[in-house]
């Protein structure tokens, strides 16, 4: 999530990587995250596909709903983070996949009733992009929702010179801890359309530089 490449640095400590999210966002993830869970569970039992699950904040919430969830991420230390998140234990019927969010092509078709993608679009190439929403588009059941929640650029306006002004110390911040700063996307809803959706319901959150997307496969 462009400044919040810096977040990377975090993730050693789940604890310490929520408070540095609820800071950097004043607080506002904490909304986008419930949100993003009320519009992908319609019911327990949905099964539901996590990807960039992270330090587990938005599985536990899945699950918490009933969801049966499947979580994917990159790293194996985060997954082990999550999973001692939702049971000291790690014991828990979610279904935990250590691969690149790409790699969700392989996974098996209308296998879903719900798509989650948190904060991590925006870490991604614009082609990573298309890539992984057109896979998405194969692995809904009929019916089935994409949720996506991630920065992108506010309003224009003061919201969006807001925006670039509160950006600058986390983007150099986020420089010199992992080398690297991510971008709010320019239009996620038309890359979420060119991908073979049809966005149902947009909400902003923080001066409308976080966005949640709701969205079906188009027909």
């Amino acid at each position: 999530m462009s400044s919040l490449a810096l977040m990377r640095w975090l993730e050693g400590s789940p604890e310490r990587y929520d408070a540095g999210m609820r800071l950097i966002t004043f607080g506002q993830v904490a909304k986008l995250h419930a949100a993003a869970t009320e519009a992908a569970v319609a019911e327990p039992g949905d099964r539901v596909l996590e990807i960039g699950s992270g330090t587990g904040t938005v599985t536990a919430l899945l699950v918490a709903r009933g969801a049966r969830v499947t979580a994917v991420d990159q790293s194996p230390d985060m997954i082990e983070q999550a999973r001692q998140r939702l049971s000291p234990a790690g014991e828990t019927d979610v279904r935990w996949l250590e691969q690149t969010a790409a790699e969700v092509d392989g996974l098996p078709e209308a296998d879903f009733d719900a798509i989650v993608i948190s904060l991590c679009l925006s870490d991604m190439s614009s082609n990573e992009r298309t890539f992984v929403l057109t896979a998405c588009t194969r692995l809904l059941a009929t019916g089935g929702r994409l949720v996506v929640a991630d920065e992108v650029h506010a309003p224009p306006g003061l919201r969006r010179w807001a925006q670039r002004v509160w950006r600058l110390p986390q983007s150099a911040l986020g420089w010199l801890l992992v080398g690297e700063v991510s971008r709010p996307i320019a239009n996620l809803a038309q890359e979420i359309r060119r991908a073979g959706f049809t966005p149902r319901h947009e909400h902003r959150f923080m001066l409308g530089s976080l966005a949640l997307i709701v969205a079906e496969v188009a027909p």
